[in-house]
């Protein structure tokens, strides 16, 4: 009995060090399985086609395979044929979120993913296309389901982000923190700045588990009384 208990407790304390990867739904836009014809609000372009045409190498949707508008015109996707000043970080596509139609062009993005509790790391690849910091902007942000705010942060260039350039995809990496076991968190990404259609450049987005959170304080405790107990039943075998 002693034993199974162990066993048991140790198992459950690995299960909360042990390392793990959170899936984000299509990081880095090359899914396009759900293109349908006409699905695009600027071209009439299908998703599928973008990268390879006939036809427009860009348009703006609703929603792709794992993100969402909540709010704005919707989520550009661009491809390497339609900028000669850039190609996607990996693959063939990439987003804009300050996307046609003018006026509601700064647009929002959202994934809804589930978290253990850890402290987890934000990576995703920038690029502002403009010279004008004042447009390039995008913001990204992690909500729970309560609400609360459990990252914040802003991005825009070139230059005012440190590394940032036109042409040039740069590496944004930062950590939070879920605590309170599984939950569901909102991970988003919007324009800011000038309305103007011109906007920074996302690709590549992904979130790893780097760390457990702290073990609780009674843990430690509770794996330390069990191994007295475990020790205390093998001496009474021992002198019985």
């Amino acid at each position: 009995m002693f034993k199974s208990t162990s066993l048991a407790l140790a198992l459950s304390l690995a299960a909360l060090a042990a390392p793990a990867h959170a899936v984000i739904v299509n990081g880095s836009f090359e899914d396009v399985s759900s293109s349908t014809p006409g699905a695009g609000l600027a071209n009439g372009a299908q998703l599928s086609n973008l990268a390879s045409g006939p036809g427009a190498s860009w348009d703006v949707f609703t929603s792709i395979p794992g993100w969402t508008t909540t709010a704005g015109s919707g989520i550009e996707v661009q491809t390497n044929r339609t900028i000669g000043s850039i190609n996607a970080h990996s693959g063939l596509h990439y987003v804009e979120l300050d996307s046609h139609p003018r006026p509601n062009s700064n647009s929002t993005m959202a994934q809804t993913l589930n978290l253990a509790s850890g402290v987890y790391q934000l990576d995703f690849h920038y690029s502002p296309r403009t010279r004008d910091i004042g447009t390039n902007g995008i913001a990204y942000s992690i909500f729970n389901a309560a609400s609360a705010s459990l990252l914040a942060g802003s991005v825009t260039g070139p230059s005012a982000t440190a590394g940032t350039a036109v042409g040039l995809w740069t590496l944004v990496s930062t950590l939070f923190t879920v605590t309170g076991g599984d939950s569901p968190v909102t991970l988003s990404f919007a324009a800011t700045g000038k309305a103007d259609t011109l906007g920074g450049f996302l690709d590549d987005i992904s979130v790893t588990r780097v760390a457990a959170v702290p073990l609780p304080a009674a843990a430690p405790l509770l794996a330390a009384g069990i191994g007295v107990l475990v020790f205390a039943a093998r001496r009474r075998r021992k002198t019985a």
